[in-house]
């Protein structure tokens, strides 16, 4: 009798047991799979607002460039004959269309009665003008860019058009359109976007319409009516719900029953659907990522299944050896435990030295970029008075005299220095620094980069030049060139270090895509490019590091002096210009870097500067502010020179005891943005507050503040980037006084 108690007690304990483990296992399936769910939609979520993110991006740089591009087109055209001003405008069309690599696939210009019509490339009589004639209303009546509405041209695709009005002496003279066509966006940006087995993404606007999808059929069509058309006998009523929740919410997720639109046949799938919006100039897009429900449903069954199966094994086992083996059941436990718990501090100790090594990496990091901004700043300030000064003594030196010359160089040469700072500082991360392009000789670049190189090689190095007397011309940045040629000329040199009779050969030449392998392999832009080829004799390198030379902070240690960025900073620069690098190098004899950049069809035009020229003459009240004296004092001077009234505080206690002087005995304030007790930005905000029509400018020979958007908001009316010469400010001045 008390044996069959026991068995009931033990059965009864182990019913009990069932129970509890079973009920714990359903809800933590439960918990795992709302948990696994939440997770995945949230992932989804995230790569929808980093597609719509890119997008927005992409349109955005294209914008700015256009916009830039019709600035710098308004100014020349300033100076142009009135019947050259196609041609201009269709060379600039040309340039830009070439630097944009075709991802603007069209470029109209239309004036603004619309009689005079310019593309490139040349199109047919398919344009939509319809559509342009549209948007050039509404940039003449809102006087501003504009983004238009996706729509179907000729080739049955999507496209969008960029609108920015050319102005000529304040007036809009005519309107230039970049056509954007989504297809180039969806292979850029969307397509590669892979959601499990079958998912994809998709972009529609607000409507439903679709705007980038897999299935190119379904381009233009609507996501529920182009398909209860197409597909009559197919269920589309939940879809019909996705399109009211996506107009309703501006991000989100969607579980309904639809089809697989890529496969030839289709069968009602289950599906999730998470979207978010992104505004593309005045419109709404809706980025969808699109996965099957069962994909992430299916293993988390699966871990249900296998939960069930090892819970039962587990029990029985237990229940046959209950009473027999509880000791060791709990030595086993606690084994078990200990054993997680060194697997835990395993994984996290592992953990700890990734992150240490991240913020080690982004600490250093951090550390150059720093530095190298406090060193463009020292530079910037020192470059002021030098090319301040010289510009002062062209202004009062005959142009026939010998000094003139000498005064020529040192202005010259401070240019040059300040672009090689403006590189400095685009390093370090300063985003309101511009790289400017123009046409340049590559000739001209070589001879001066060469003649640089020569003194940094020892005597026993010997350079052969073969360079061909063919005048080529780059549309480039003439600093970073140079900075690409002295690189490959310091590469060489350090390959040859300690080897006797070092020999560099450089040499140029003109190739036609067609004609050569290794242009048609970088798959770059059919046109003529120059090869500039670097060949030592120095010690070579094998395969394994010709393909990690262009890392950045990668190094072979060839000199105590090198830090690994040469070659890294070279293949940049020839990206941005539209060219490739190739190398070819073998242990013991030598390597070769050929470089190809794109030759410009344009030639080289005003090649000097006229630092004498009368509009930038004025008679205006100024008030310079700047805490270096000898800055303040060369700016007063020549703005002197140039004929308006001066006067300067370089102490930051005068600024505020002397605001009311300031406030009504000027009509524009020059300002050092890092000046002790209140800054340039805090003092502009103080002189619109108390008077608005005062004009103020600030200077800064560094800044990580957002000055553009300051500009916009009308905190600053403009700012110059130092070194800062009394003409340039001249120039900014009479901009702003002359639009009163």
């Amino acid at each position: 009798m008390k044996k069959n108690s026991l068995k009931r007690f033990s059965f009864a304990i182990i019913f009990f047991i069932i129970l509890i483990v079973g009920n714990i296992s359903y809800r933590g399936f439960l918990n795992y799979q709302n948990t696994i769910m939440t997770q995945q939609i949230e992932h989804l979520l995230t790569s929808s607002k980093s597609i719509g993110k890119s997008l927005e991006l992409y349109v955005d740089e294209k914008e700015k460039s256009l916009k830039d591009m019709t600035i710098n087109l308004g100014r020349y055209l300033e100076k142009t004959d009135k019947e050259l001003i196609n041609d201009e405008i269709l060379k600039t069309l040309e340039v830009f269309y070439h630097t944009q690599e075709k991802e603007v696939s069209e470029l109209f210009y239309v004036s603004l009665d619309k009689k005079n019509t310019l593309s490139y490339p040349k199109v047919d009589s398919l344009v939509n003008y319809e559509v342009l004639y549209d948007e050039l209303d509404y940039v003449r009546k809102n006087k501003k860019s504009y983004v238009g509405r996706p729509y179907l041209d000729s080739s049955d695709g999507f496209s969008f058009n960029m609108a920015e009005p050319v102005v000529v002496n304040s007036g809009i003279i005519g309107v230039i359109f970049g056509k954007i066509k989504l297809e180039n966006m969806q292979e850029l940006l969307v397509r590669p976007v892979k959601a499990g087995k079958h998912g994809y993404a998709v972009v529609t606007d607000i409507d439903g319409n679709i705007l980038m999808h897999p299935v190119k059929s379904h381009i233009g069509g609507h996501v529920v009516k182009f398909r209860e058309k197409k597909y009559p006998d197919l269920d589309l009523e939940e879809l019909k719900g996705l399109l009211i929740k996506r107009k309703t919410e501006e991000e989100g997720s969607y579980i309904y029953n639809s089809y697989w639109w890529p496969q030839e046949k289709l069968e009602r799938v289950k599906k999730i659907n998470v979207f978010s919006r992104v505004q593309i100039g005045t419109e709404f897009w809706v980025v969808s990522i699109i996965i099957s429900y069962d994909e992430i449903k299916e293993p988390i069954e699966n871990y249900l299944y296998s939960s069930i199966i090892i819970a039962s094994v587990i029990i029985l086992i237990f229940s046959w050896v209950v009473f027999l083996t509880m000791r060791i059941i709990k030595n086993k436990e606690a084994y078990e435990m200990e054993t997680s718990y060194l697997r835990e501090i395993n994984k996290s100790t592992e953990e700890l030295r990734k992150k240490d090594a991240e913020l080690h990496h982004r600490r250093k990091l951090e550390t150059i970029g720093t530095m190298t901004g406090g060193i463009a700043h020292e530079f910037n300030n020192v470059l002021t008075p030098i090319m301040g000064y010289s510009e002062l003594i062209l202004r009062t030196l005959d142009p026939n005299i010998k000094s003139y010359d000498y005064a020529k160089s040192i202005y010259e040469s401070s240019e040059r220095a300040q672009e090689i700072i403006d590189q400095i500082r685009l390093f370090s991360g300063d985003k309101n620094i511009k790289i400017k392009y123009k046409v340049i000789s590559i000739n001209k670049v070589l001879r001066d980069a060469l003649r640089f190189s020569e003194t940094l090689f020892s005597t026993d190095i010997k350079i052969l030049k073969d360079i061909k007397n063919e005048e080529w011309y780059l549309y480039a940045n003439e600093t970073q060139i140079h900075q690409v040629v002295l690189n490959l000329c310091t590469n060489a040199f350090n390959a040859m270090r300690g080897r006797d009779n070092g020999v560099l050969k450089i040499s140029t030449d003109r190739v036609k895509y067609k004609n050569d392998e290794v242009l048609q392999r970088s798959k770059l832009i059919k046109r003529d490019y120059v090869k500039i080829s670097f060949e030592d004799t120095g010690c070579g390198m094998d395969e394994n590091t010709i393909e990690k030379i262009f890392d950045p902070f990668f190094t072979k240690k060839l000199s105590e002096k090198s830090n690994g960025l040469g070659l890294s900073i070279v293949q940049g620069i020839v990206r941005k210009h539209g060219g490739t690098i190739n190398v070819f190098s073998e242990i013991g004899k030598g390597s070769r870097f050929d470089l190809y950049l794109p030759i410009s069809t344009n030639k080289i035009a005003d090649p000097d500067k006229n630092v004498e020229n009368e509009d930038i003459l004025g008679n205006e009240s100024i008030l310079i502010i700047d805490d270096d004296k000898d800055v303040a004092e060369m700016l007063e001077n020549g703005l002197c020179d140039l004929g308006y009234q001066t006067a300067v505080i370089t102490e930051g206690s005068e600024i505020l005891k002397r605001f009311d002087y300031i406030k009504n005995n000027f009509k524009v304030v020059i300002t050092d943005l890092a000046m002790p007790e209140i800054n340039g930005i805090q003092l502009s905000k103080k002189v619109k507050m108390s008077k608005l029509e005062i004009k103020v400018i600030l200077m800064t020979a560094y800044s990580d503040e957002p000055l553009e958007e300051y500009m916009q908001e009308g905190v600053i009316d403009d700012y110059l980037m130092k070194p800062v010469s009394a003409s340039q400010l001249s120039r900014s001045i009479r901009g702003l006084m002359d639009n009163i």
